[in-house]
């Protein structure tokens, strides 16, 4: 009876042990997988609190010029960093880091818009970019064209959209003419000076040239070989993240309506 007691207690304590490791890696499995979309919605918050606290005053204008606005701009390529690093890149985490970009553009766009920064010609054609790049994605998705890395894009087009260097490039252009807005404001000029409308046709060029590619590649009426001859994705699509893709393409609309009618009162 003592021999199978102990045999009893032992076999329990490894099962006890076994649970707890099993607890631990799970933990540690959705900790990696949450940070990095944890850090998008950081962002999006960090955002609308630094225009809605700082933006109110002078002294807090050259605050986010100088220090806001290139902190928020740079947690862009840290959530990206974490995923990396942490092995825990999603595609639902992809439309968290894309709905993250489109919100912090919206909260300081919105902020402009009001100061008459903003002409209405730039969000039109600022937005009817990313409704067509995000129409092209949700075709992307039916074709299962895409990954937690990317839509699918022929090879010498892949690196116009998806580099390192097209993706910090654009974030940079983005956040050097949202600083220069704020300085715009702080001096108190409500017309923009031909330097800004340079950095705002430079964002717009910039996000066109990253939009062709996958404009080629997947609107309906451009029957291409380069986008028939892509190979399919391994990655099972979720339902979730269809759900997701149509509310992202739906909240396009929503933004560039609220945009345009700020643009136009």
């Amino acid at each position: 009876m003592g021999i199978i007691r102990v045999v009893c207690v032992a076999g329990e304590e490894r099962k006890l042990r076994y649970v707890d490791e099993y607890e631990r890696n799970s933990l540690t499995y959705v900790s990696a997988y949450a940070a990095p979309s944890v850090i998008s919605i950081v962002r999006v918050v960090l955002a609308w609190i630094l225009v809605s606290e700082f933006g109110q005053y002078q002294n807090g204008l050259l605050f986010l010029a100088f220090v806001g606005v290139p902190f928020v701009m740079s947690l862009d390529a840290v959530d990206g960093i974490v995923a990396r690093r942490l092995k825990s890149q999603s595609l639902l985490g992809s439309f968290v880091d894309i709905a993250a970009d489109r919100l912090v553009e919206f909260i300081f766009l919105s902020y402009f818009v009001a100061a008459g920064l903003i002409p209405l010609w730039f969000i039109a054609i600022f937005y009817l970019r990313i409704i067509l790049t995000d129409a092209c994605r949700m075709r992307a998705f039916s074709l299962d064209r895409i990954s937690a890395a990317g839509i699918f894009l022929p090879h010498p087009l892949r690196e116009i959209v998806l580099s390192k260097l097209s993706r910090s490039g654009y974030g940079a252009i983005k956040g050097i003419l949202f600083g220069v807005l704020f300085l715009t404001i702080y001096r108190g000029q409500t017309i923009p000076s031909m330097f800004e409308y340079v950095l705002l046709v430079s964002v717009l060029a910039f996000s066109l040239v990253r939009a062709i590619p996958i404009l080629y590649t997947y609107l309906p009426w451009l029957k291409k070989e380069e986008g028939r001859s892509l190979a399919r994705s391994l990655e099972p699509v979720s339902r979730t993240t269809k759900i997701a893709s149509v509310l992202q393409l739906a909240s396009d609309f929503c933004l560039a309506g609220v945009l345009t009618f700020l643009a136009l009162r």
